[in-house]
């Protein structure tokens, strides 16, 4: 049978049943997979007893060990053994392997195949037994490099699927864990996991997520989970507030599943997407948690307190300076520039170019590059401008604690997203300066992102909750560490079936 292709990528094929016989489906499969047209594809025929049989593998993808022992079974089948060949027979007696699955339809075969498990397929028999043999490359758990703590567990999520499964359930051994299996992609077949538990998550949210995987028609999610993100989301391009929190940690994901979330994960990525959130879900480090309750509450305001300065810090100090308040006793260093030359806000714009620069250099050097780049930049470069009069001091004062201020939210993107509000914020501040009207300038770079935060939500929970619509048991949660032995209720904004996290006492 002649297979032939639509130009958008899916195959045009009927769903041809497994024949009896076996040339005739390893013809179908051979056309089908571009045997001999690339290398990878691996047909192994031989015999069963008295019986023709093939395996049909991904070279590479298959575990060749497992594959050898189950070989060696087969081969030592005696003839007359599968002279009339039945499933079951086959099943019971002669293949020594646990995860195997029944098809009766080579499209869904050649789909397994490409996917990495092995096919057999025998003379006379009316279903190719799939067994998942595969063996992915992979690399050992270890602790994520944007979530690192100084207490706690040091493992991470990794490239492989199933091993991030197991790092969930080793956590949480409860018999409603849900972990629904979806394919994406027409191309990629990628494998996506949803997970939840099934008598906390509410059935909107499970549904939701559901349907907006199913509803994805995409040739390819080979950007992993970024792209899952923008399919799932549907958020307009010019909203900077992210409205997902990504995580590579096991122990952060099985909290949030006992919290009523629902996650995403995406096979090839160790990130697991957790949905629903709020602009606080951001601000929340598991390393508060391995702390006493006291020291986890100082932490939370270190934390609150460095994103604020990173937002509002530089554009306010150049607003005061533009609208001459006159500060109080030593703090009137503030108002005293030394450097005349090039306008404040040009500094400013050049120090955050410079900062962004640095990072992105950071980012993409070698290894062996790093400390001595992060040294010839950060100290060197920024020496050198201020003595020759290029920059202020208090500038690159300023902008420096802003940069570190950024990095002190667990989730890169929200980090990010503080950036990015920092220049809109200094672009309409410096507009006041050029319109006369400072203040206006200012109160409008802080508004504007405010009222987008109010108007943005997460599978329908406001992003500004609790502080819109106000709860305040929910807002003194999120300010204030509270001591786990004492946290009674779930948080109400993932509108939990299960409310409480203790049972009443017999």
């Amino acid at each position: 049978m002649e297979v032939k292709f639509k130009q958008e990528g899916q195959a045009k094929v009927e769903s041809q049943m497994v024949s009896l016989d076996l040339q005739a489906n390893l013809r179908w499969l051979k056309d089908f997979l571009g045997y001999k047209e690339t290398f990878d594809v691996i047909v192994r025929e031989f015999k069963i007893g008295a019986r023709n049989a093939a395996l049909v593998y991904i070279d590479s993808f298959v575990d060749q060990t497992v594959l050898t022992l189950i070989m060696e079974k087969l081969l030592g089948t005696p003839e007359d053994a599968l002279e009339f060949p039945t499933l079951q027979k086959l099943l019971n007696r002669h293949v020594p392997f646990i995860e195997i699955t029944p098809e009766t339809k080579l499209k869904t075969v050649s789909q397994q195949i490409l996917s990495g498990p092995a096919a057999l397929i025998v003379d006379g028999l009316s279903h190719v037994i799939v067994m998942d043999v595969r063996k992915y490359p992979e690399r050992q758990p270890s602790e994520p490099s944007l979530e690192r703590v100084l207490r706690g567990p040091r493992d991470g999520f990794v490239e492989t699927l199933v091993f991030n499964t197991i790092l969930i359930r080793r956590r949480l051994r409860d018999p409603n864990l849900r972990i629904e299996m979806l394919e994406v992609g027409r191309r990629s077949k990628s494998d996506v996991a949803l997970i939840y538990i099934k008598d906390i998550a509410n059935d909107f949210f499970i549904r939701q997520v559901r349907q907006r995987i199913r509803d994805i028609d995409v040739d390819a999610l080979t950007m992993s989970e970024k792209a899952l993100q923008e399919w799932i989301l549907h958020k307009p391009w010019w909203n900077p507030w992210p409205n997902s929190r990504f995580t590579e940690r096991p122990d952060v994901a099985a909290e949030h599943l006992t919290e009523g979330h629902v996650l995403v994960m995406i096979d090839t990525s160790p990130n697991a997407m957790i949905l629903p959130v709020t602009l606080f879900s951001f601000l929340q480090s598991v390393e508060e948690y391995h702390e006493d309750v006291l020291i986890g509450s100082y932490l939370k305001w270190v934390r609150f307190s460095g994103l604020m300065f990173s937002w509002l810090g530089p554009p306010l100090w150049y607003a005061f300076l533009m609208a001459h308040v006159v500060f109080p006793g030593h703090w009137a260093i503030l108002e005293t520039p030394t450097i005349k030359e090039v306008p404040i806000f040009w500094q400013l714009v050049g120090a955050e170019i410079g900062v962004d620069l640095l990072r992105l250099a950071l980012t993409f050097s070698p290894d062996p590059l790093t400390q001595s780049m992060g040294f010839f930049g950060a100290i060197l470069l920024g020496d050198v401008a201020i003595k020759a009069k290029m920059i202020d001091a208090e500038v690159m004062v300023y902008v420096a604690i802003a940069a570190v201020g950024t990095f002190t939210s667990p989730d890169i993107d929200f980090g990010m997203a503080i950036r990015l509000l920092r220049a809109f914020l200094l672009i309409f501040t410096g507009l006041g300066v050029w319109f006369g009207e400072i203040w206006w300038g200012f109160g409008l770079g802080v508004a504007i992102p405010v009222l987008i935060a109010a108007n943005t939500n997460s599978f329908g929970i406001r992003y500004l909750w609790p502080i819109y619509p106000f709860n305040a048991d929910a807002l003194g949660s999120e300010l204030i560490r509270k001591p786990l032995n004492r946290k009674v209720m779930r948080p109400a904004l993932t509108l939990p079936r299960d409310r409480t996290h203790r049972r009443p006492k017999v």
